[in-house]
């Protein structure tokens, strides 16, 4: 069973939440404010993560980076905040997926379960990359890295992942697939944008500037991820 970590400071709401998605086999773990969110993720390893906006210690969206720095696993923002800026803002922090309240709990649950096949890159059955044991064709070399396609993520040569998000990953991919050549902004957002969410240009030098951070690239003279002027970004293997 899969563990998911509620953040929502309306008592009642978690109550009827966690009813529901242990009927749907989710272990639920609750936290009614950000400070709370925080110790049980130091303590406790969770698969998700359900995030309402307004707590009852600060805004949720200046969470999301602490929640970050701990774990890389899928965050879903639940609010009834319906603005497209806010949904923008979230995401641009670096959440996930956005539901907006009031929702079914269906579509939730559909939603949660999207995005941990993603995380986990889940391949579908039959498929070629799991009818062979040659995983040489999925990991490749990024500064110290080893990025693995199936699992969504680098690790290290201690095999410690880099605790990249999910759009981290599909933007470091993005670039690799297109290594030693510039790739305008443009096409970078193409790579993450979702049905509610295509990325500003400035949102993508937001990540680039993250993912350059946990590849251990240099801020001011990056080695991995070059800045190409006019165009957007290109990554040296």
């Amino acid at each position: 069973m899969e563990t998911l970590l509620l953040i929502d400071d309306d008592k009642s709401l978690r109550y009827l939440l966690r009813e529901s998605l242990e009927k749907n086999d989710f272990v639920v773990i609750e936290a009614m404010n950000g400070a709370r969110s925080i110790e049980i993720l130091k303590q406790h390893h969770v698969d998700a993560i359900l995030l309402d906006l307004h707590l009852p210690d600060g805004y949720g969206v200046d969470l999301i980076p602490q929640i970050r720095e701990l774990t890389n696993v899928p965050l879903i923002i639940v609010s009834g905040d319906q603005e497209k800026s806010c949904r923008i803002e979230g995401l641009d922090a670096g959440a996930d997926d956005y539901v907006i309240k009031p929702f079914s709990t269906k579509e939730l649950v559909a939603r949660i379960k999207a995005n941990l096949r993603r995380y986990h890159g889940l391949q579908k059955p039959g498929s070629k990359d799991e009818s062979t044991n040659d995983n040489s064709s999925t990991i490749i070399r990024v500064g110290k890295w080893n990025l693995d396609q199936k699992k969504f993520q680098i690790f290290d040569d201690k095999n410690t992942a880099g605790n990249l998000t999910i759009r981290e990953f599909l933007l470091l991919e993005a670039l690799v697939k297109n290594a030693n050549c510039a790739v305008n902004r443009e096409d970078l957002g193409q790579a993450i944008k979702t049905e509610n969410y295509v990325p500003t240009p400035r949102a993508i030098d937001v990540k680039i500037t993250r993912l350059r951070k946990k590849l251990g690239d240099c801020a001011t003279d990056p080695q991995i991820i070059k800045t190409i002027r006019g165009v957007g970004y290109m990554i040296c293997l």
